[in-house]
């Protein structure tokens, strides 16, 4: 609890001195200054995350950190800043991993992509699999025709999937060459991450877990994720049976994953705006920042 309120201080006091700032250049170029100190506050929020980084360094203080409820006012400003993980979902780029040195389909990502495809009844698996996988390959060779989406669009980059904006390109390309817009249902930014090529147990989306464990009750699903009592540390603390433990070892699990995301909503007067960044504790760095006014 004193670590907690500590760090409710720190960020309470940098972010407090940005709005005082703020205050004072309201009278003129608000929108130019409310773009500005979203990036200050990041910038301040990542100096005490890097600073504090020991408190963060285990399940326990990530939970901590996303408990944290940092909410600010001054006159007619108001700012909330939130924490969440960002390891909740399947990595779309396990698909290829590397095993001595050389690049190979990974086949129990494919079945875990398998299993949600068909559970949306999407028409051409097959299709949708091969443009992942012509996507993540080195080379420009197509295993179905129409599958390597570099060849069709030229500010498509071969290589890794950064984000949603370019596993949407895909999903558009399926149905481009399909119609079968069945796709689109399945709730794709829920279920897959980008920032972490592991999946935090104690934040993954329950839906996920479903399709990696499809014979599990939902009692024991809400056991594990919505309404589990406090983080887990260990395999053994899950309470499943040992097939089941094996299974989940195949995708990448992990129960502690420094990667999180900051969520920040800043108002002044009539002006909002919502930025949002990911965070990496261990390198002390921001990786990504999203910014849109409303």
């Amino acid at each position: 609890m004193l670590i907690t309120l500590a760090l409710i201080i720190a960020i309470s006091a940098l972010i407090a001195t940005g709005l005082t700032y703020i205050d004072k250049l309201s009278t003129d170029t608000k929108k130019k200054h409310m773009a500005l100190q979203n990036f200050v506050f990041i910038q301040n929020a990542a100096d005490i995350l890097a600073k504090k980084k020991k408190m963060f360094s285990s399940a326990s203080g990530l939970e901590m950190l996303f408990l944290l409820p940092i909410e600010l006012k001054a006159k007619d400003l108001s700012l909330q800043l939130s924490f969440t993980s960002t390891a909740t979902g399947l990595n779309p780029n396990n698909l290829i991993k590397k095993e001595r040195k050389k690049l190979k389909l990974n086949p129990d990502y494919i079945l875990l992509f398998d299993r949600i495809l068909q559970t949306y009844d999407v028409q051409n698996k097959e299709l949708f699999l091969a443009l992942l996988e012509d996507t993540l390959d080195p080379d420009l060779e197509e295993r179905i025709p129409g599958s390597e989406m570099a060849l069709y669009n030229r500010r498509f980059a071969q290589g890794k999937i950064e984000n949603y904006q370019k596993f949407r390109m895909l999903l558009d390309r399926y149905v481009l060459l399909t119609e079968d817009i069945n796709i689109y249902t399945i709730p794709w930014k829920k279920l897959l991450s980008f920032y972490s090529t592991k999946i935090d147990f104690n934040y993954i989306e329950p839906d996920l877990l479903r399709y990696m464990l499809p014979y599990i009750d939902q009692q024991t699903i809400q056991r594990l994720t919505t309404a589990k009592e406090s983080v887990f540390t260990k395999w053994k603390e899950l309470g499943l049976p040992k097939e089941d433990i094996d299974e989940l070892k195949k995708f990448n699990i992990a129960f502690y994953v420094p990667v999180i995301r900051g969520e920040l909503r800043f108002r002044e007067g009539g002006e909002a705006t919502k930025a949002s960044f990911v965070y990496d504790i261990d390198k002390k760095k921001v990786v990504d920042i999203e910014y849109q006014t409303r």
